[in-house]
């Protein structure tokens, strides 16, 4: 009976494992292309003035400073690009080679300063005019009472 109930609860946490592991999946774009990019700047953020690589904390800084910024974004590349797609490796090999020939603008806002980088920018997000919502929510309160008045 025990060895019953083991391989019922085996195979209960081995079915949660999966279940748990499958909603954990990612839409992430461009994973490796941010960490290509993000590994740039680190590398070329010493020479610009102003850039503080000490942030996040962490032991050993400054000697370490470069190697615990390329970590950080490492994991924070996990989200992948803010854009809509991957631009592909050419594309890539170009912005970082920008960025690493570049001055200390490139390597603050690539996506403002080098043409190459320009696909970093994210997509304009579009928000509803409030004007032309709140007119038509007046045009229809309107009619409405209009309809109320009639009957």
């Amino acid at each position: 009976m025990l060895r019953k109930w083991m391989g019922i609860g085996l195979f209960a946490g081995v079915a949660s494992a999966a279940v748990v592991v499958a909603a954990c999946g990612t839409d992430a774009i461009g994973i490796d292309t941010c960490r290509q990019v993000e590994e740039a700047r680190c590398r070329q953020a010493p020479k610009c003035s102003g850039i503080d690589l000490g942030r996040p904390v962490h032991r050993n800084s400054p000697t370490t400073d470069v190697d615990a910024c390329i970590r950080y974004y490492h994991d924070a590349c996990l989200h992948g690009l803010a854009t809509n797609a991957d631009p592909g490796a050419v594309a890539t090999k170009a912005c970082v080679d920008a960025i690493n020939t570049g001055d200390c603008d490139i390597v603050i806002k690539p996506w403002e300063k080098a043409p190459a980088c320009a696909w970093l920018t994210p997509p304009a997000t579009v928000t509803p005019d409030a004007g032309a919502d709140a007119d038509a929510a007046a045009a229809t309160d309107a009619a409405a009472a209009a309809d109320t008045a009639t009957q």
